[in-house]
């Protein structure tokens, strides 16, 4: 064994704790699974506490996979659901001047042509409950 050998372990051994020390949890009722940071995972934490959830986009057949751009595909669209107010939105809720978060009106449950949809946020998918790929 060189000598070098328990000075590039410990040196490891430090740099992974500090990797660890830097991720944030994520608290319930937001699905975990992904790193992101103390702001995303507070707007998650609002959005989720006045009602919104996220409703994954899901493929009609096993060709409409995800990352498939082929246009001849069909998917079930994403989009948000505030179980409240039974409110929805394309777009993800914005603060109004009172403080709630409001959708667009225009979110509702249809199907699309067109290819894969891309990629979750993380603010999706942490306000989604199941489905989707996690985000980069």
């Amino acid at each position: 064994m060189s000598q070098r050998t328990p000075a590039v372990a410990a040196l490891f051994f430090v740099c992974a704790a500090a990797c660890l020390a830097a991720t944030t949890s994520v608290p319930p009722p937001l699905r975990g699974g992904i790193d992101c940071d103390n702001a995303t995972i507070a707007l998650a934490l609002e959005l989720s506490q006045q009602g919104w959830v996220y409703i994954m986009p899901q493929p009609k057949s096993p060709q409409a996979a995800w990352g498939n751009r082929d246009g001849r595909t069909t998917w079930w669209i994403g989009y948000w659901a505030d179980e409240q107010t039974n409110a929805t939105s394309v777009a993800q809720p914005k603060r109004d001047t009172n403080g709630r978060y409001v959708g667009d009106g225009l979110g509702r449950p249809r199907w699309r042509r067109g290819g894969s949809p891309p990629l979750p946020t993380k603010v999706e998918w942490l306000c989604s409950r199941s489905g989707g790929i996690p985000p980069c």
